[in-house]
């Protein structure tokens, strides 16, 4: 999911996962068909006519569909994938429930699982028909197995993932930053820019004080998180709610340290020469991680389970982090990167997670949204 939808997730939803977003890098392109060549090439005796002249609708987020390796998917199989994308995480939800398109394969984060489950809308994945789930990053997995994982069926397998970490201008902060407290640290006083997102705000600010559990606040935590965004609401220079917003209040120096979209905000700043860092504040940092979800009434679930496999290979997963710099779910996908590919999708430190915090379904969307709204209407 784009950094983006991430943020649209847990404002009103969550992932989503939003991933992410969901970043500014991904396809513009808003829906279409593509459609497949009608010879399908010998493949050391896999049966590739089997599927020939099938289509697999798809609900997706830009940037998971790229012609790059969809093309060769239909080639290959003989068949079309049909791709239709939501904008946000309710609009991707109600496309879905509506039943006017039965989509065979839906992205999303991996914390909306449990609402499209509760809905009878996703049925389980076979993981016995998939051949690339031993090449997942084993903590990644772990981490995401926690949310998907429902009565011992897996109904969910992740696709990309990114983080919600600080970003912090060195030029202007010499001193080292290790926590989100900076944040609220009145030296910054006019120089903090911050996510306009409910749920972020929330769960970040939860994670500050010490809550054990960010997504599932009692009243009297959600209390103590209001206050003390209350206390921080002097010290910032605005609340931005898109990337390109919040690339150039840093770009343009009217912030000096922030809680970021992701980690390519904080390398498109560095790409234009701004000595912007990545900061994983000790309190730990927000990560969505999107999925891959077979719906209930796929036409032929076999094929979707092919087409899943397809995705999450290390040749589909490198050519996603070359063109989208989001993370990949595949290890061995970091053999096929350069370095610096490497290093801007965190695909070269498998202990990335170790202090991750997972956007998952919160304890209610709508106290959330208003404690925000209240934040933001105080004088």
């Amino acid at each position: 999911m784009k950094l983006k939808h991430v943020l649209i997730v847990l404002m009103s939803v969550v992932i989503l996962v939003g991933l992410s977003g969901c970043g500014g890098n991904a396809s513009s392109t808003n829906s279409g068909a593509r459609t497949a060549s009608s010879a399908a090439p010998a493949n050391g005796g896999e049966d590739l006519a089997k599927f020939k002249g099938e289509t697999i609708n798809v609900l997706s987020w830009e940037g998971y569909q790229e012609d790059e390796w969809v093309k060769p998917f239909e080639q290959k199989y003989g068949v079309t994938v049909k791709v239709t994308y939501a904008g946000s995480v309710d609009e991707m939800f109600a496309k879905a429930a509506s039943g006017s398109v039965k989509y065979d394969l839906i992205f999303m984060d991996g914390g909306s699982v449990n609402r499209y489950y509760k809905m009878n809308l996703i049925q389980p994945i076979d993981l016995a028909k998939l051949t690339n789930t031993n090449q997942l990053i084993a903590n990644m997995k772990s981490l995401n197995d926690k949310h998907v994982v429902k009565d011992g069926k897996t109904y969910a397998v992740p696709f990309a993932w990114g983080s919600l970490p600080m970003m912090v201008n060195t030029d202007k902060i010499k001193e080292p930053i290790d926590s989100w407290n900076a944040l609220w640290d009145p030296k910054y006083s006019g120089k903090i820019v911050t996510l306009d997102d409910a749920a972020n705000q929330t769960a970040m600010t939860a994670m500050l004080l010490g809550f054990e559990d960010p997504y599932n606040l009692t009243d009297e935590q959600m209390e103590q998180v209001k206050s003390k965004l209350l206390e921080q609401k002097p010290l910032v220079r605005t609340y931005y709610a898109g990337f390109e917003d919040g690339k150039n209040l840093m770009a343009s120096d009217e912030g000096w340290i922030g809680f970021s979209m992701g980690p390519t905000m904080i390398t498109d700043l560095q790409k234009e020469g701004k000595n912007v860092v990545e900061v994983i504040p000790k309190e730990g940092a927000l990560v969505w991680i999107d999925n891959a979800v077979i719906g209930k009434d796929a036409k032929d679930p076999e094929l979707v389970h092919v087409y899943i496999d397809y995705l999450i290979s290390s040749e589909v997963q490198a050519q996603l982090i070359k063109k989208t710099s989001y993370g990949g779910v595949n290890a061995d996908s970091a053999n096929k990167l350069t370095d610096e590919e490497k290093k801007v999708s965190h695909m070269d430190d498998p202990n990335y997670f170790n202090n991750l915090v997972y956007v998952a379904f919160p304890e209610s969307f709508e106290k959330r949204v208003k404690l925000w709204n209240e934040v933001k209407a105080a004088q």
